[in-house]
Order: C-alpha cells, then sequence, then structure tokens
C-alpha cells in the first residue's frame, strides 16, 4: 500500500503541527506526572529547567549541522526522536531520571525548532509567496491538540505512559513520512542585487534577537500569569482559567491570517500596529481592573504578537548562512519565553501581578520601536568581473 505523497508545503506544516502536537500532549500532563512522583513544584521546575537547557544547547548546535548538512536532514531525525523521547518523561520512576529525559526532550525539540523554521522559510522561497506564518498557525493549532488529546486520556482513564507512547510513535512515524516530501536548502546567491535579511549584519541579528525576546516574553508571561491576573482583579476561577486559552486561541488565529496582512502592509507596519495592539491592550486592561477586560485585553494581546514571530524568524533565516543565524534568534528568543514568568512574579512579589505586568507593556513598545529592523536591506553583491 503506498501513501500519496504531499506537498513541500503540506509535509512542513504537518511538522510543525506535530511539533506543537507533542510538546502539548506533554505539557497538558505534567500534574499527573507529578502526582505521580509524588513530587512538589521545585521538582516540577527542576524537570522544565531541564527541557529549556537541553533546547538552548541544541538550537547552535543544529544550527550549525543545517548549514552543514541542510535543514531536511535534521528535520527528519529530530522529528523522530522528538516523538521517541516523549515516551520517556512518563515512565521515569525518579525525579533524577524525569529530569535527564526531559533534558533529552529538549535536545530534539530545540533541534526541531531551529531545522522546521529554516525548512519552512525555504518552502516559502520556492513556493514565491508568504506562507510563513501559517505553518506557525499548525504549531499552535498543534499545542491545542496536544492539550485536547490529553483531556480525552484523562476522561478514558488513560496514562500518560499509554498516551504518549501511542502519541509519540504516531508522531514519529508521520514526521518521518512527511520529511520525505522536504525540499534541500538552497544555497545564497553569490551574485545579486536584492532584498537581504537583516541577519546577514551582526547588528540587524542583534536587532531581530531583541524582538524576538520581547514577543516571547510576552508570550510567557501570558502563559503563566494570564489566570492570576484575572484572578487578582476579582474573576472567577472559571473566567481566569479561559485566559490563556483565548490567548493561544488568538495567536493561531491571527497566525493564520498574517501572510496575508503582510503581504498588505509590509513587515515594519504589521509589527509596528501588532506590538501597538498588544501594549494599549494591556495598558487598558491595567487601567481599568475589570475582569471582563483582562480577558478581551489577553485576546488582543495574542492576535497583535501573533504575526511578528513567525516574520522575525523568517528574517533571520533569510540570507546568508540561514542555520546559524536562526539559531541565535530563536535561542534569544526562547530565553524571553524563559525568563518572562519568574521575572513578572519578581516584581509582582515586591509590588502586585498588575504592575509587574507593565512590563509586557514596557516589551510591546521595544517591539514598536525596534519594528524597523524587519525591513529588508538591499544589497549589491556582485562577483568581481574577470579581466
Amino acid at each position: 500500500m503506498s501513501f500519496v505523497k504531499p506537498s513541500p508545503r503540506a509535509a512542513v506544516t504537518t511538522i510543525f503541527l506535530l511539533n506543537g502536537t507533542l510538546l502539548g500532549t506533554w505539557g497538558a500532563r505534567i500534574p499527573a506526572i507529578q502526582d505521580r512522583l509524588d513530587t512538589g513544584p521545585g521538582g516540577v521546575a527542576i524537570a522544565l529547567a531541564a527541557l529549556a537547557a537541553g533546547a538552548l544547547i541544541a538550537m547552535p548546535v543544529a544550527g550549525r549541522i543545517v548549514s552543514r548538512r541542510g535543514s531536511t536532514n535534521v528535520v527528519r531525525v529530530a522529528v523522530a526522536a522528538l516523538g521517541l523521547m516523549l515516551v520517556l518523561p512518563a515512565a521515569m520512576p525518579s525525579l533524577a531520571l524525569l529530569t535527564l529525559s526531559t533534558f533529552a526532550l529538549g535536545l530534539a525539540n530545540g533541534s526541531l525548532d531551529v531545522s522546521m523554521n529554516v525548512q519552512g522559510v525555504e518552502v516559502e522561497r520556492a513556493a514565491g509567496r508568504a506562507i510563513f506564518s501559517s505553518m506557525h498557525a499548525a504549531f499552535s493549532a498543534g499545542g491545542l491538540v496536544g492539550a485536547g488529546l490529553a483531556a480525552l486520556a484523562v476522561v478514558a482513564d488513560v496514562g500518560p505512559v499509554v498516551q504518549f507512547a501511542v502519541v509519540g510513535v504516531l508522531g514519529a512515524a508521520i514526521g518521518e513520512w512527511m520529511a520525505r516530501s522536504l525540499i534541500p536548502d538552497a544555497a545564497p546567491p553569490e551574485t545579486h542585487e536584492a532584498s537581504a535579511s537583516p541577519a546577514a549584519t551582526s547588528g540587524g541579528r542583534w536587532a531581530l534577537r531583541g524582538l524576538a525576546f520581547c514577543c516571547l516574553f510576552c508570550e510567557g508571561a501570558a502563559m503563566d500569569w494570564s489566570a492570576v491576573h484575572l484572578r487578582a482583579i476579582g474573576a472567577g476561577a472559571a473566567l481566569a482559567a479561559l485566559a490563556y486559552g483565548a490567548f493561544s486561541v488568538a495567536m493561531a488565529t491571527g497566525r493564520l491570517g498574517g501572510d496575508w496582512l503582510n503581504a498588505q502592509m509590509g513587515p515594519v507596519t504589521l509589527a509596528r500596529r501588532g506590538g501597538a495592539l498588544a501594549g494599549v491592550a494591556m495598558a487598558v486592561s491595567l487601567l481599568v481592573g475589570e475582569p471582563a477586560v483582562g480577558l478581551l485585553a489577553y485576546i488582543l494581546v495574542g492576535a497583535g504578537l501573533s504575526v511578528i514571530t513567525p516574520m522575525v524568524f523568517r528574517a533571520a533565516a533569510t540570507g546568508g548562512d540561514a542555520g546559524p543565524a536562526l539559531a541565535a534568534v530563536t535561542s534569544t528568543g526562547y530565553l524571553g519565553l524563559l525568563s518572562g514568568p519568574p521575572i513578572i512574579g519578581a516584581v509582582a512579589s515586591l509590588t502586585s501581578v498588575p504592575t509587574a505586568l507593565t512590563l509586557m507593556i514596557v516589551a510591546a513598545a521595544l517591539v514598536v520601536a525596534g519594528a524597523g529592523a524587519l525591513a529588508p536591506t538591499k544589497t549589491t553583491n556582485k562577483t568581481p568581473e574577470v579581466a
């Protein structure tokens, strides 16, 4: 029996979806794993820190391998590894082994993160039109799929080991199938007069890293503090629980339309307006202090920021040595995602949760100020004439 070969776009979009699904599956079952090991929040924090450390270590290494071997080869190995590694955390009998397993999971995820984004830009380049944001929409949707599968498993009384094994093995198999339809990385042209990425220069790369950090700082803050914020301003438990889900849906929906908006406005204008929408929404929410306004604010923050991160990653992976450039930007963005929640928590412990969340407004303002880094720079790299 033979399967229909998917198009490169369908293949890489499916891999983005798989990545989100595998991570969403893991995240939604953390409480069950915590209960089985009888460990407190500190133990969970150690395991999550190991996952983050694995990803941060893998990203620059994967970038260099992508540069030498191509993104297709790295995606093929990384997506299979992520699916198979998913089984380990659910089966570990101790916190120490759980930490080792999440570190391995982080290595696979960091490798896939860099390589699939480089491949996504290659597929977009081959298509000749903007389609990269829709791939990130698939990743966001995958997170919701993973959480939904976890909820079904809980209702059906299926333990994490069985669930992770089924989802992980299926994910690895589907990923391997999809990877066969990916395309080779194009070599950067030696002679051209064209639009080049800001990542071609050191200053441009640092500017993109700053944008990635600020966007993902806000995303991390919304992930861990949106429900706490709504409870702090008087929301009931049910309404507060909706906050991050609404934020996530807005992110996925915004990314579905991100390519069209990018074509209409251009990356700089779109980033400025998206950052402004996020910042103003949070400012109004903090000033008004009403739960319903707060929920609407997280929807608008998600919509505003949703289109920016894909544009930053696209700029990093376009022109020059895509693997290392994208690895540098994604690593910095990941630091923002990880550092946002604890920084918000530290400030909140000294002041209040609403006061601490003003840092999201600052980050959004920095996005508006730095959006010019997304402007393509005209380059003239002509091969010298032979006498």
